[in-house]
């Protein structure tokens, strides 16, 4: 018997996951058949693994999943995904507060057997990015003790495995019709503006507040999953007091939409820190590219036009933001300081305060177009370059290819 500790999330550049391993374990010719009971499952967590799990069953492997609905975890797109490809799925939900809960992927062959087991859902992120720990248990068929081990797993899922527990059912279309109907299951949209609106009402942290806590707590690095990070990233939502006008940070997923520029701030400039530096033109890797000014309706070499734009942030149109062109500093820009019908003004979320960064500063901006004259604004972080730069159709640096970096989300 071999036993191994997968460790993974503190090491971004470790390929040591339990999604690498279960892909290891599809693809090797060892195992004939494969039993997951897993808690969650989701389209970016398949997504990865669903090419090996097809090719497993085409060689003659039996798949077998049985899974977890609770909390609103496992999405209606993955199940519907399991269907689509016939894959042999069961859901395991009890209607009180008992969860399923476990995480065991099993794989047996001829010769030898494999379990592994640990913390990691059936997800993107469990498989691959959050910080989780497993064991591999390794052993051949003439293993007692490891043949025990296995018989002990199987025994305790016994009336699951034989359908006769009564909160197992096999997935259907009728079944997943049901669990959608009654808010068990959510579409994965439904699942993010569910996890926004209990951000928005119970995790605001103010600005100084959250600036004290990045202070303490540094960041954990997302490892780049096999096939590429998922279409969404966590956003900042800035909501003013009515009354303080003291700004507060809430933390939002948002999916990336088709079409949609992302551009990188730097440090801003003007007094309220609320004028981004647009490009004429831009270049990577020694080819030129499209400039970001264009994107705003600009004519890049039109050094004359004014474009005024209605910015949309945080549920509120703020009217009068300024798309020109600075010859003192010979570059266009884009000057973000509209201001609502009830005289609310974007620059409240922009200026520094009391040796702090405005809201702007070091971030990336991404803008949704709506038509020519509003612009959807969200705020996301550095940190979410690589997988701005993965789901665009291009990108570019500004200037010579030394400026600021911008793209184009694609379809």
């Amino acid at each position: 018997m071999n036993i191994q500790f997968i460790g993974q999330g503190l090491d971004p550049e470790s390929d040591i996951t339990t999604g690498n391993f279960i892909i290891d374990s599809l693809e090797s010719d060892s195992y004939s058949s494969f039993n997951a009971f897993v808690a969650f499952v989701s389209t970016g967590g398949l997504k990865n693994i669903i090419d090996q799990m097809l090719a497993f069953r085409e060689a003659g492997g039996e798949i077998k999943l049985y899974l977890g609905v609770n909390l609103n975890a496992t999405s209606k797109e993955a199940l519907e995904k399991l269907l689509e490809h016939e894959i042999e799925s069961y859901v395991v939900y009890s209607p009180n507060n008992i969860i399923y809960h476990p995480k065991i992927y099993a794989f047996e062959g001829n010769e030898t057997t494999r379990a592994i087991i640990g913390s990691s859902n059936l997800t993107e992120s469990g498989l691959f990015q959050n910080i989780e720990a497993s064991v591999c248990v390794d052993f051949e068929r003439d293993d007692e003790n490891g043949s025990e081990f296995l018989a002990d797993i199987y025994d305790h899922f016994n009336a699951i495995i034989n359908q006769e527990h009564p909160s197992c059912q096999m997935l259907t279309q009728e079944v997943l019709e049901i669990l959608v109907e009654s808010n068990v299951v959510l579409p994965e949209a439904a699942s993010r503006a569910k996890s926004n609106k209990i951000n928005k009402e119970f995790g605001q942290k103010e600005t100084k507040v959250n600036t004290r806590l990045l202070e303490l707590f540094g960041k954990v690095k997302a490892k780049r999953p096999p096939k590429g990070f998922r279409k969404t990233v966590v956003k900042k939502e800035l909501i003013a007091e009515e009354e303080t006008n003291e700004v507060n940070v809430v933390d939002e997923t948002t999916e990336l939409a088709a079409g949609s520029m992302w551009i990188e701030t730097g440090l801003m400039t003007g007094g309220s820190r609320n004028i981004l530096d647009l490009s004429k033109k831009g270049k990577l890797d020694g080819v030129n590219k499209f400039g970001s000014v264009s994107y705003f309706g600009v004519e890049p070499n039109d050094e004359n036009q004014i474009n005024d734009i209605n910015v949309i942030f945080g549920g509120k149109t703020y009217i009068g933001n300024r798309v020109f062109y600075a010859p003192a500093n010979s570059n266009w820009r884009i000057r973000l300081n509209g201001e609502t019908a009830a005289g609310e003004k974007l620059t409240t979320f922009s200026i520094p305060s009391l040796g702090q960064n405005g809201g702007f500063q070091q971030k990336i901006l991404l803008f949704t177009k709506i038509d020519e004259t509003n612009f959807r604004l969200e705020i996301l972080e550095q940190e979410d370059m690589p997988r701005l730069i993965e789901n665009s159709a291009d990108w570019a640096k500004g200037g010579s290819g030394n400026g600021r970096a911008y793209g184009i989300i694609a379809e």
